[in-house]
């Protein structure tokens, strides 16, 4: 196993994140804009509160304008992707300017979008942005370590995520072994007994909130920072 400094590692599993977390955020966001438009114009509200994120809109369009194109916002769409986008800049020699390109596409259908306000269209234009990086990964990033680091960031957003929105039991205990098999392979450091307690509520809890917020809280544990 080569060495990784433990910077680049930290940027590896960010990189792996961010973009994780801008592809399931499109993957729930046209859902939710169809829902705000349609049938709650306050439902966002609700989708702030299991994110944690602040809510600092005014209206159900202020949210889609602001969530999805502000600059200025640190939980948009498009800080999230530029967040990514630093950190891959710093990786360009271990990830590819080939997986890094289609990152800065993803960016520049945002700065597209912005002006023509066509949504629907620019969320899969950034999803398949975002696939086409997942497999220039698997075809131009050659360390397994660096693949696997990457790959735990990834894995360990969408459990977050999934934590978060209430997902079913059994799609989270597949994240969380996906997790568990890029932390060994990337030589992370795994609080063993966090993933147990996860798989506990994975296996044995009734989907509540309660039981959501407890794994929640166990999975921010899980990674031993070196």
């Amino acid at each position: 196993m080569g060495f990784i400094s433990v910077d680049q590692k930290d940027n590896l599993f960010w990189l792996g994140r961010y973009v994780e977390r801008v592809y399931l955020t499109l993957r729930h966001f046209d859902e939710l804009g169809d829902r705000l438009l349609d049938i709650d114009s306050t439902a966002y509200q609700g989708y702030c509160r299991r994110l944690n994120i602040p809510d600092i809109y005014t209206d159900a369009l202020d949210f889609i304008e602001r969530y999805m194109y502000d600059q200025s916002n640190p939980d948009s769409v498009y800080s999230n992707l530029s967040r990514a986008y630093d950190d891959g800049i710093v990786l360009r020699s271990v990830i590819s300017s080939a997986s890094l390109s289609y990152v800065q596409m993803g960016l520049d259908a945002i700065d597209e979008g912005r002006k023509t306000h066509a949504s629907l269209l620019l969320s899969q234009q950034i999803i398949d942005c975002l696939l086409a990086f997942w497999g220039c990964i698997d075809d131009y990033c050659d360390a397994h370590q660096h693949r696997n680091v990457i790959k735990a960031g990834r894995y360990m957003e969408r459990l977050d995520m999934q934590l978060r929105l209430h997902d079913p039991w059994p799609r989270i205990e597949v994240s969380l072994r996906k997790l568990q098999r890029r932390i060994a392979g990337g030589g992370l450091k795994c609080d063993g007994q966090a993933a147990d307690g996860i798989m506990e509520y994975v296996l044995k809890a009734p989907e509540d909130d309660d039981s959501y917020l407890a794994a929640l809280k166990l999975s921010h544990g899980i990674i031993i920072a070196d």
